[in-house]
């Protein structure tokens, strides 16, 4: 009864003797750390109070910075290696100096702050540690694509593909779309399945319509990977690809991808998606053309350099794998509600190959509303934080390399970076408003260590992900997402398999402002906490006893904070979403009525209509409700295609002519077929894009003071 109370006094007892016997070496090594700690609170000190000394580190390094993307503007392995490691001596300089010099334990509750703070930075300059050096190497696939691609072309390699488009609850319009795309695909040996897990009459139907395999099954058991798996007796192919039902890809999808299959070793080939909308909070704050998408640094940028140690992530989309690879782990793994992951895990634990074709072959729709991406991420990082609890635990699975876990375990961290910027939110107004003293730092102190380290993150990190994401906006996404991410961590750790899959509402039309209050509300109590914090150490000033220096660094560091919760609680305005996405098309045109016609010129195009520019128009109150579009452009796919429109709006005076709008009507099913091959379809047309720092610099600026959302609501 009590041999667990002995085993426990037997094994204190062994811990005592062995101190006892070893307590020479302890006061070693204690004094030996004292001595360091003491070297450290002399070494890590800001020299003086003068600005030139201060700022002389942030001037180098500027100047430095400046003259390596002078010389090396495509960032060249070498300037990334120079640069990279620049920032992680300054980061480290910048944390050795938190630990010597600003730590406050003077009494538990202080100690606790302090101690908790210099934890969250450790924790955020570890995930910015492994980004720059995981990330210096990169592989481009497109020249191993082009010579792989031949024996495809020239019909010595065509294994059959069988394209999956599995759907839950999405609009027949979407659905529509995508197998269009998949069918309009120059390849061959192809077969088309549509996955319905809802047993709806009109998937059916359209499945009928459209010409393609229909499948479904009795219930929705482990969602989308047991539709899929449901799926996988029913077919014959060699390889399956796997598109989301609202993507659509272009017509070389296959052959860009088919042809490393030629390698038995290569089990899956994954391509970037892309999106042909903007996402919801581009869309919120009006930076369309402005701001990329959220994603592209992970798939343009993070993807290509995980390739290098066969460690990429499968995205669920827009993916081709060998089925007997498949079959081997025993079809798609549903431990996790991000079976993507899983995929990768398991397939690379296996000693197959993966690769990463960084090419836009297919685009989908981004979430169209704030809550829609919300939910996204959430199910994004509660599946992965799940797969620690499975059989695929990329700690424990056999068959991983060590640089494959460290890879992995980096994409495992970032959904715990919400935890740290919760904090640096809340732990200015500890001081602000109850005079807790987490950090004990200067101005001086703060320009001479922390600046530096700032100031080349801001200057650098632009460059080194080639204009696919700014330190800025990170900060943002990560406020957007922290109250809500921390809660489905914390939730996921003490239960990790508490809630199912859920879909990501796509087709979604709105013609008025929808406020998230789920987001928006703890965004505003964090908002409220930092004005109430500001206007208190403004107003009673002569109130805080730490000192000047340490009152106006937690103002500014509040402001910024203030800075980052106006934009996030904008972001999550949404503003009213038109029903079809419009692309920019200059194309020649002819405005027919029956007794007359109209030279016109396309200024964009979409599935619903098209906006069109009249160079010369004599009586614009006259013209007739309906007419045919014709298109002229001899260089276009639509050159000689005509469509019934109808006119949506007056014409309007613009630099080109008379705007108007139109709409299409009773499209025929080859007609629709056009449109989507034109518009979605196009190999080369869904490029990469890279937008300069001061550009999303400026557009943080003029986010923070547009109010783009509420001005929707006039």
């Amino acid at each position: 009864m009590f041999r667990w109370f002995e085993g426990l006094v037997f094994l204190l007892g062994t811990s005592l003797t062995v101190i006892w016997l070893t307590q020479e070496f302890w006061l070693n090594i204690l004094a030996k750390f004292a001595s360091f700690w003491r070297w450290g609170t002399f070494v890590f000190i800001a020299p003086g109070n003068s600005w030139q000394s201060l700022l002389l580190p942030s001037f180098i390094l500027a100047a430095c910075l400046l003259a390596t993307q002078l010389l090396s503007p495509s960032a060249s392995v070498w300037s990334r290696i120079l640069v990279s490691g620049s920032l992680i001596f300054l980061g480290g300089r910048y944390l050795l100096w938190r630990m010597f010099s600003t730590l406050n334990l003077d009494d538990p509750l202080n100690g606790s702050l302090s101690l908790l703070l210099f934890f969250m930075e450790l924790v955020n300059f570890t995930n910015t540690i492994a980004f720059f050096i995981l990330t210096i190497p990169s592989i481009d696939r497109s020249s191993e694509a082009d010579r792989l691609q031949k024996a495809v072309l020239d019909g010595i390699f065509l294994p059959w593909v069988d394209i999956l488009i599995p759907t839950y609850n999405e609009p027949v319009a979407v659905l529509r779309r995508t197998i269009i795309g998949c069918q309009a695909l120059d390849y061959p040996h192809k077969r088309i399945y549509l996955l319905d897990d809802t047993r709806r009459h009109s998937i059916r139907y359209l499945s009928q319509e459209l010409g393609c395999f229909y499948l479904d099954r009795p219930d929705n058991r482990h969602a989308k990977a047991g539709n899929i798996n449901h799926a996988l007796p029913y077919l014959e192919g060699d390889l399956v690809t796997i598109f989301d039902a609202d993507f659509v890809p272009t017509r070389n999808f296959l052959t860009r991808t088919v042809g490393f299959f030629q390698n038995p070793q290569v089990a899956l080939v994954q391509t970037p998606q892309t999106f042909y909308n903007d996402g919801p909070i581009v869309k919120d704050l009006g930076l369309q053309g402005i701001l990329t998408n959220e994603q592209a640094l992970f798939f343009r940028h993070v993807q290509p350099s995980r390739d290098v140690v066969n460690a990429i992530i499968c995205a669920g989309s827009s993916f081709v794998v060998r089925r007997n690879a498949l079959d081997q782990m025993g079809g798609i793994p549903t431990a996790s509600i991000t079976e993507d992951f899983l995929i990768s895990l398991k397939l690379q634990s296996l000693g197959y190959r993966l690769k990463y074709l960084n090419e836009g072959l297919s685009a989908g729709l981004a979430p169209e509303s704030i809550g829609a991406y919300i939910n996204q991420r959430l199910r994004w990082g509660r599946g992965t934080i799940q797969s620690i609890f499975t059989d695929a635990n990329l700690f424990t699975l056999k068959g991983l390399s060590f640089i494959q876990r460290l890879t992995h375990g980096t994409g495992l961290l970032y959904w715990f970076l919400s935890l740290p910027r919760l904090v640096f939110l809340l732990i200015p107004l500890a001081y602000l408003l109850f005079q807790l003293v987490p950090l004990r730092a200067t101005v001086g102190g703060l320009l001479y260590f922390f600046v530096p380290h700032y100031l080349g993150v801001i200057l650098a990190f632009s460059w080194i992900t080639k204009g696919r994401r700014s330190a800025f906006w990170s900060d943002i996404y990560e406020t957007i997402l922290c109250v809500p991410m921390t809660l489905t961590v914390f939730q996921t750790l003490i239960n990790p398999f508490s809630e199912g899959f859920k879909t990501t509402p796509k087709g979604v039309v709105s013609e008025q402002i929808q406020i998230n209050w789920r987001l928006v509300g703890p965004l505003l109590g964090l908002l409220a906490l930092s004005l109430l914090g500001m206007l208190n150490g403004i107003v009673n000033s002569g109130w805080f006893t730490f000192g000047p220096g340490a009152l106006r660094v937690n103002l500014f560091w509040t402001f910024y904070n203030i800075i980052l919760l106006q934009i996030s609680i904008l972001a999550a305005i949404d503003v009213p979403k038109r029903c079809h996405t419009r692309f920019r098309h200059s194309l020649a045109c002819e405005l027919q009525f029956e007794s007359f016609s109209l030279s016109a010129e396309t200024v964009d195009l979409s599935e619903g209509g098209a906006a069109i520019t009249l160079p010369q128009l004599k009586f614009p109150d006259q013209l007739p409700p309906q007419g045919r579009l014709r298109f002229s452009d001899s260089s276009s796919e639509l050159s000689q295609a005509s469509f019934n429109v109808e006119l949506t709006r007056r014409p309007v005076r613009s630099k080109k002519g008379w705007l108007l709008g139109t709409k299409f009507i009773n499209l025929s099913a080859e007609e629709e077929r056009q449109l989507v091959e034109f518009l979605y379809c196009q190999p080369d047309q869904w490029q990469d894009r890279k937008i300069p720092e001061p550009v999303t610099a400026w557009a943080m600026v003029k986010s923070a003071f547009s109010f783009h959302s509420l001005a929707e609501t006039r």
